[in-house]
């Protein structure tokens, strides 16, 4: 939250880092943060060596899969304290006073390191198996759409032409992870214990609490929708880059200059689909409507010119029947569809709607 700048006078290297506008700034930045944070630096230079470490902190933590963002306020107010207490203990060890105003980021990063014995926050590293455990598989068919309930209770829709792999512990396990290849919707539990849940998508890896959102990893070009809570988002082969998305964006992979994009949208499809099994098109462009056919049932559609991209659709429809979808894009906007293996053919088309 946006605090006026008096607020934050006298602020420590720890109370920045602990802070969630601090934290915007650093993993989800947008024109108004930079301007405040950066504005802020420049008006209170006795604070500048506190904020670049605070800043260099939660970078740390993030890619080391320390997620401050999720805590509620109680758990980082322990997570406050126990980080004072473990940097008091280190300072009498080493037989000196301890001192708020000199601490350094780096200690207070390994102190939070110490934290995970005792669960304060999420730790997002995968413990080494000991031994082989077995894997669920769950696979979709072309144009199947298959409702799924993890032994967690966390829900996922897996769309059509996909598959998912789990352990078979995954309830009990010290981190809940899937494996996604194709395109699914995913539901997650929040438990009582905070137990981490990932999901392994191409070169993404998404750290998830309690939240809604939609993975399309049919190409390497993977894109994440989020609709509701808030997700991590690593890409591994950049320096392990995180990006913290916020509901209502969406994030996409550039496989090009190997980089996070992210953009604000309109995830009502998204969520309709999800609550409602039902698709509600209003004056929907049909490479949109295009766009959801490939990521939910895996077929795509080929259009012969620009003009077919933009003919509009208003209609609501079943998510779980592809033919009756395919029948009332047909009829509304006056065109002929024809199937051939994976593709849709828009044969016929009309200038315009009727």
């Amino acid at each position: 939250m946006k605090q006026e700048g008096a607020y934050y006078r006298g602020f420590t290297e720890e109370e920045f880092a602990a802070d969630e506008y601090f934290q915007q700034w650093v993993l989800l930045p947008d024109d108004e943060t930079e301007l405040y944070w950066k504005s802020y630096a420049q008006n209170h230079p006795h604070q500048q060596i506190a904020i670049t470490n605070a800043f260099k902190l939660v970078q740390h933590l993030a890619e080391t899969g320390f997620h401050i963002p999720f805590l509620s306020q109680s758990e980082k107010q322990a997570l406050r304290d126990n980080i004072f207490q473990q940097i008091s203990l280190s300072h009498k060890a080493i037989g000196t006073a301890p001192s708020r105003k000199r601490s350094r980021w780096w200690v207070l990063a390994a102190a939070a390191m110490a934290l995970v014995t005792i669960s304060i926050f999420f730790p997002f590293h995968i413990p080494e198996q000991t031994a082989a455990v077995a894997m669920v598989l769950q696979k979709t068919d072309l144009k199947e759409v298959k409702k799924i309930m993890l032994p967690d209770s966390s829900a996922v829709v897996l769309n059509g032409n996909s598959s998912l792999r789990y352990n078979s512990d995954f309830a009990t396990a010290s981190v809940r992870e899937i494996f996604l290849q194709g395109n699914a919707y995913f539901r997650v539990k929040r438990t009582a214990s905070l137990t981490p849940f990932i999901v392994h998508a191409n070169q993404l890896k998404i750290y998830v609490t309690g939240t809604e959102f939609n993975v399309n990893a049919r190409t390497r070009a993977t894109d994440v929708v989020l609709t509701s809570g808030k997700v991590n988002v690593t890409l591994e082969k950049n320096k392990r880059k995180t990006v913290y998305m916020q509901a209502g964006y969406t994030l996409n992979v550039d496989t090009v200059n190997n980089e996070l994009i992210t953009a604000r949208a309109d995830t009502s499809l998204y969520t309709a689909a999800w609550k409602l099994d039902e698709w509600h098109f209003e004056e929907t462009n049909l490479v949109t409507v295009a766009r959801l056919i490939k990521e939910y049932y895996g077929m795509e559609m080929v259009f012969s010119s620009e003009a077919q991209k933009q003919l509009m659709i208003t209609a609501v429809v079943s998510v779980n029947d592809f033919s009756t979808l395919i029948q009332v894009i047909e009829k509304t906007l006056n065109i002929s569809i024809q199937t051939q293996n994976q593709q849709l053919i828009i044969i016929n088309p009309q200038s315009k709607q009727l």
